[in-house]
């Protein structure tokens, strides 16, 4: 079964599109405070109480089920869990996340 077969029979969250300026950064390996990101990720939308998705270089530890923290746009950084993860080049994937606070 793959996303987008989930994605058919679930009701999807309302989604934002995000401030053009805007960029999210992401911490996958250290996640203790203070935040210490190690990606930056062009946000591709935003469901604002549930979580984003965002386009970024791929990276080992950006694996479905692995926890982050992200901080998107000029919210402060939360902990969020990886859902699903979608390759769209060699070294660029689309990646959902679903805030956990």
């Amino acid at each position: 079964m793959t996303f987008e077969d989930l994605e058919e029979h679930r009701p999807r969250p309302v989604r934002f599109e995000p401030d053009p300026l805007d960029y999210a950064l992401i911490a996958v390996t250290d996640l203790d405070e203070p935040f210490h990101p190690e990606l930056v990720a062009l946000i591709y939308d935003e469901a604002p109480l549930n979580g984003c998705a965002v386009v970024c270089v791929d990276h080992p530890d950006l694996a479905v089920g692995n926890a982050c923290l992200i901080k998107v746009g000029r919210m402060d950084p939360i902990a969020a869990q990886i859902v699903w993860k979608k390759t769209l080049e060699t070294r660029l994937v689309h990646v959902g996340l679903q805030y956990l606070e």
